[in-house]
């Protein structure tokens, strides 16, 4: 791409409607982390309609700050990651409490009031579904939509209060459906949030300093296989084999890990090749897909498997372009 051809790509990107492209980020993680993970049902959403609009509003505000962020700041993908696993820990931790141990809802290993297997589970869930593979698409299908900042000040000054009466709506019901969080796990939580801050900010000073290295402007699939066998694997094993609840946990810890030191080695996505972000997309949609199935309504599978199919067709006709 020539120099004349940015600028005139950053120009017409001005163009475009933020609340189209809210609404484009909304739909893409929503479906990623509800429809395909069967989290909410596509029968669901027709009977509670508001209870999906506000959904919809909770997720597109919050990646589309990530991607302004990200676009203003020029944060690289390990950096990204990490505002991905703060994300997966504010919406399941914060707001509807399904990281705590209460009453209605306690999966696998739990200890000290916290869900310890399902934590580590859905912060990665979140921050390659919902936020990774949320930018990856739409810099492949609509990358002119991210090429600039997305927000503006007076943009965040509704945005911001909007987001807060959300979780505030979102942790009334939470607690009035019986998930009433204990003291301790919260604390816990926030502290968390806390480092991984703390982790962005070094790592987005220290990825400044430190050039990236070469010959990883392709993304690579080594990530796939074991990302593949996190999302899958614990579910099959689940709590049948009550020895294995500590090795499904450090498994899943070390994933994390992993994925933080593989997505560290990227640039920008900006600058990572088009093909190759279509490629791996698709692969984390097949593998949603599949790992989402016995969680899903048969209305739920038809949609998660047409949407998908349409989200890659679209894909591969903008980089075969």
């Amino acid at each position: 791409m020539t120099n004349t051809d940015s600028l005139s790509m950053n120009k017409s990107s001005t163009h475009y409607s933020l609340p189209v492209t809210i609404l484009l980020i909304s739909g893409i993680s929503f479906f990623g982390a509800e429809i395909l993970t069967g989290s909410t049902s596509v029968e669901g959403i027709l009977q509670y309609p508001i209870s999906f609009i506000m959904g919809l509003v909770f997720y597109g505000f919050q990646v589309t700050i990530i991607a302004d962020i990200t676009s203003r700041y020029s944060l690289k993908l390990g950096t990204i990651y990490i505002l991905g696993l703060i994300y997966g820990i504010l919406e399941e931790g914060i707001s509807i409490f399904t990281m705590e141990s209460t009453s209605t809802h306690t999966l696998w290993l739990a200890a000290y009031g916290l869900n310890l297997t399902w934590t580590l589970y859905v912060m990665l869930l979140h921050a390659v579904i919902t936020v990774i593979t949320t930018l990856f698409i739409m810099n492949v299908i609509w990358p002119e939509r991210l090429q600039n900042p997305v927000l503006t000040k007076r943009n965040y000054m509704i945005i911001i209060p909007v987001t807060i009466i959300m979780y505030y709506l979102f942790i009334v019901g939470s607690i009035s459906a019986g998930r009433v969080p204990g003291v301790l796990p919260l604390l816990f939580l926030i502290l968390i949030i806390i480092v991984l801050i703390f982790a962005a900010l070094k790592n987005s000073v220290l990825t400044r300093m430190n050039k990236v290295e070469r010959g990883y402007n392709q993304i690579g699939y080594g990530v796939l296989i074991p990302f593949a066998a996190g999302m899958i694997l614990p579910f099959i094993i689940g709590n049948r084999i009550p020895v294995l609840l500590i090795p499904e946990t450090m498994a899943l810890l070390f994933l994390m890990v992993y994925l933080f030191l593989y997505f560290n080695k990227f640039d920008m996505i900006v600058k990572i090749e088009r093909k190759s972000i279509w490629v791996f997309s698709t692969v984390i949609l097949s593998i949603m897909v599949i790992g989402g199935s016995f969680n899903r309504t048969l209305l739920s599978d038809l949609v998660a498997i047409i949407a998908s199919v349409i989200i890659i067709m679209i894909g591969h006709m903008k980089v075969s372009h």
